[in-house]
């Protein structure tokens, strides 16, 4: 609950860490905007058995919830979060290339970081419920129902549209949601998780190169090359289904190595976006964001090489 927006928020260059840690700030992120939503889809990820691409996928549902009924990040004409994507591939008022970096970003650093790195430091617990399903039920209600509550009654959408559009708008993100469940449920149940100690800077490698391949990839296409939109958006399902793809073929992998990929997709998100990016335009905090990212990151992945001494390896399936 707290490292989920401590990597989504803080470590993405998006809010200081000072204003992270004001009271008023650090509750609602860490119970409302992230935590509650996020443990109750690990909740229902755990019971039903889904594996990596199915959590994976449970984080485009909650990057609906956050983007769609919080920061509203999806609807034009509101703050798109990023500047490229304010005007561009509009339908109906919403964003859709846009939707297709958020959401897969959203998976992969809200959900299943977080996810395993705290069953990587606390082995015993992964990988079991955490709550019963009865408290996980009423949570889920509860956490969806004051969502709405928020975009119905104190939303930005609804103060610039409609009603009409904002009754598409709500519908979409509802529908979309609802159909990312479904698929979810459909993913492979590969691969298994093994508590095994295996390290291969390879797999940070594979990790740093994926997020290029996949996120800088497309923000190239909006940023730089401009593409009509929906080259962009095709970019995205082909190359996001192709990486999920790549990882459910396995049949087994040991959770350090999978965190040392997601933590090499991080790696690579604090040096290219955050530093690179804050240095080139002056940015005295992102610059500052991306230096502690980088190295909480590489601190991470020596703690785990360690652990594993020193680099050892296991064959996976």
């Amino acid at each position: 609950m707290v490292l989920a927006p401590l990597l989504a928020e803080v470590f993405s260059g998006s809010m200081p860490v000072t204003m992270f840690l004001q009271p008023v700030i650090f509750l609602a992120f860490t119970i409302f905007v992230y935590g509650l939503p996020l443990l109750v889809l690990r909740e229902v990820a755990v019971r039903r058995g889904y594996g990596l691409a199915g959590l994976f996928v449970l984080g485009f549902v909650y990057g609906l919830y956050n983007e769609g009924l919080f920061s509203e990040t999806l609807y034009h004409p509101l703050d798109p979060a990023n500047a490229a994507y304010a005007d561009y591939g509009l339908v109906a008022g919403l964003r859709v290339p846009w939707a297709s970096f958020i959401l897969p970003w959203h998976g992969l650093f809200s959900m299943v970081t977080p996810v395993l790195v705290v069953e990587l430091l606390f082995p015993k617990q992964a990988g079991r419920p955490w709550l019963p399903a009865s408290v996980t039920g009423i949570l889920g209600f509860v956490t969806v129902g004051l969502a709405l509550a928020r975009f119905l009654l104190e939303g930005e959408d609804r103060s610039v549209q409609d009603g009409g559009t904002l009754a598409v708008h709500l519908m979409v993100v509802l529908v979309a949601a609802v159909v990312l469940w479904g698929a979810a449920r459909r993913m492979p149940r590969t691969p298994a998780l093994e508590a095994v100690p295996a390290f291969s800077w390879r797999d940070v490698a594979a990790g740093a190169g994926t997020y290029v391949v996949v996120f800088i990839g497309i923000e190239t296409l909006t940023s730089v090359a401009r593409v009509p939109w929906p080259l962009t958006v095709l970019y995205a399902l082909l190359i996001v289904s192709a990486a999920a793809w790549a990882v459910a073929r396995r049949r087994t992998v040991a959770r350090s190595r999978a965190v040392s990929f997601v933590l090499g997709c991080g790696l690579a998100q604090a040096v290219v976006i955050v530093l690179v990016v804050g240095v080139l335009t002056g940015d005295v905090f992102r610059t500052l964001s991306g230096v502690i990212a980088a190295m909480v990151y590489l601190a991470a992945l020596m703690g785990i090489r360690a652990r594993c001494g020193h680099g050892t390896r296991t064959p996976v399936g």
